[in-house]
């Protein structure tokens, strides 16, 4: 149960600061930062321009990949925000900063945590003490990984009055959530809500709308919701906003989580632990395969091999897929190399890296999820699905030459994803002229939804992507592959509209300095 949810004699629960606790502001002047981190400054919401809060905070700049080398939560907290630097590259948070400034809340501009899927980040800010963050907006795969840790988060009029001593009815923090997201909220976080579900203390209904048109997310989603007896429930239809247990067809995880996910596993199920279905669940050796070749990394050899070494442990132990470096080669990209090898048209993808979603460039539904997910997701085989919204973009026309996926995607960056159009959607692509783009420009296109705070990506599925796909999959046919696409429903809705892209109007773009992409 987080600290600031208190329940009154009427059984009502308030959200209260603590007494002697402290809010951060994390503001785009560092030195007002540093400040606050040495005590001489506290700043109250109403005293503060929204404008002036620093704006898309990073996950690297929450725990750079260093810090990220610590598999233990409390370990990673003591380096929390380590990748705020100044002008001079100097840390703005020092060692312990975070931990030790009695601070509960924290507070920032637009889109918190975005880049990679990460769950360290949350986790640096929990294990120092946050339990409310405070945002504008959050990047969907960060949003989720807070509600899986049991993290409160809200806007900038609940943190004005909580800090004029009012008390804010939990109901209002909470209202935009959906009830069972609402109950693991309260509980403290996804484990804690799976014990109440495996005790059969909380349960999660099949949806019950009635039939409608559906997106591709829809449509693959609704095969396979899981009905009573854990048995895939049949005639579903699903529309955003619905609430369901999924099974999950496959994922992967690499040395910068799999311990974690080694390490929550055991400490929730012990140490004789079981996955049900390894055969399509990986585990990659490609994130940290060359680190120790490198003069700065050279403290960290110790902690980059134990990451290593307990991913060769979780491997053995539960038997799924090994990608394991041979004679120091990586055999490729893990969302790269899953795509190649083991994401097929209609599947429900989950894994712990950020461009999990590139996986829909073969017309599934892939997505990033933190360690804490993963490691409930791969001992239960289904997962807690809130359905998403999605935006549709009908492309037009062929590409000059010159011209790539990647500026596509600049141009959607540049005209929705800055609106915030795109933020926690399944950007869906179909139209003729995605006939016209490769196997591996479509992949593209889908990799870089998540630079555009996407949930997803998806493309159609045609003879062309059943051409690429076909040599990589052993039996099977080409029309037996263009059977297994999911074609968005004639009619299907979509919450962020429908866009039309004309290819042969594009022209190469140029990202500007500091652009992620």
């Amino acid at each position: 149960m987080n600290e600031l949810i208190h329940e009154l004699t009427s059984g009502e629960r308030v959200v209260r600061l603590t007494e002697g606790k402290r809010v951060l502001f994390l503001t785009k002047d560092l030195e007002l930062i540093r400040k606050q981190l040495r005590g001489t400054l506290n700043l109250r919401m109403e005293d503060v321009d929204p404008a002036d809060l620093l704006d898309d905070i990073n996950t690297d700049t929450m725990t750079p990949a260093w810090v990220c080398f610590r598999h233990k939560p409390e370990d990673i907290a003591l380096d929390a925000y380590a990748g705020l630097l100044d002008a001079d590259g100097k840390r703005v948070f020092e060692t312990r900063d975070l931990l030790d400034g009695g601070f509960e809340v924290i507070v920032s501009g637009k889109r918190k945590g975005t880049g990679s899927s990460r769950e360290t980040a949350p986790q640096c800010e929990k294990w120092s003490g946050i339990r409310l963050v405070i945002a504008h907006s959050f990047a969907p795969i960060h949003e989720r990984n807070n509600l899986n840790l049991g993290q409160l988060m809200a806007g900038y009029d609940v943190i004005t009055r909580l800090q004029n001593g009012e008390d804010v009815k939990l109901d209002e923090i909470t209202k935009d959530l959906d009830p069972i997201t609402r109950v693991m909220l309260e509980s403290g976080g996804l484990f804690p809500f799976a014990k109440l579900y495996k005790d059969g203390l909380v349960a999660v209904p099949v949806p019950e709308t009635p039939a409608r048109p559906m997106t591709m997310a829809e449509k693959m989603l609704s095969a396979k919701v899981v009905g009573p007896g854990g048995d895939v429930a049949k005639g579903v239809h699903l529309k955003p906003g619905d609430v369901c247990l999924v099974n999950v067809d496959g994922g992967y995880s690499h040395e910068f989580t799999t311990a974690q996910v080694h390490h929550f596993l055991e400490l929730e199920y012990g140490t004789d632990y079981t996955i049900p279905n390894p055969a399509k669940f990986g585990v990659f050796e490609d994130h940290l395969l060359y680190a120790t070749g490198v003069e700065r990394m050279k403290p960290f050899t110790a902690e980059i091999q134990l990451l290593r070494d307990l991913q060769i442990g979780f491997q053995k132990h539960t038997g799924v897929r090994d990608y394991s470096a041979k004679d120091g080669v990586s055999p490729g990209i893990c969302h790269q190399v899953a795509r190649e090898e083991f994401v097929d048209p209609g599947d429900f993808i989950q894994a712990t890296d950020s461009h999990t979603c590139m996986g829909g460039g073969n017309n599934a539904l892939t997505y990033g999820v933190g360690a804490t997910e993963y490691a409930g997701l791969i001992s239960a085989g289904f997962t807690f699905v809130q359905v998403p919204e999605s935006i549709r973009f009908e492309l037009v026309g062929v590409l000059d030459p010159g011209v790539t996926a990647k500026d596509v995607m600049l141009h959607i960056l540049d005209t929705y994803a800055k609106r915030e159009d795109t933020l926690d959607r399944v950007m869906e692509f179909g139209g003729p002229g995605l006939t016209s783009l490769s196997a591996d420009e479509r992949a593209t296109l889908c990799n870089m939804a998540t630079e555009c705070s996407a949930k997803s990506g998806i493309c159609e599925g045609d003879r062309r992507l059943a051409e690429w796909l076909q040599p990589r999959r052993s039996g099977q046919s080409l029309e037996q592959i263009e059977a297994s696409f999911v074609a968005p429903d004639a009619g299907a809705e979509y919450t962020g509209g429908t866009h039309t892209i004309d290819l042969s109007k594009l022209k190469p773009m140029v990202a500007e300095p500091g652009d992620p992409t």
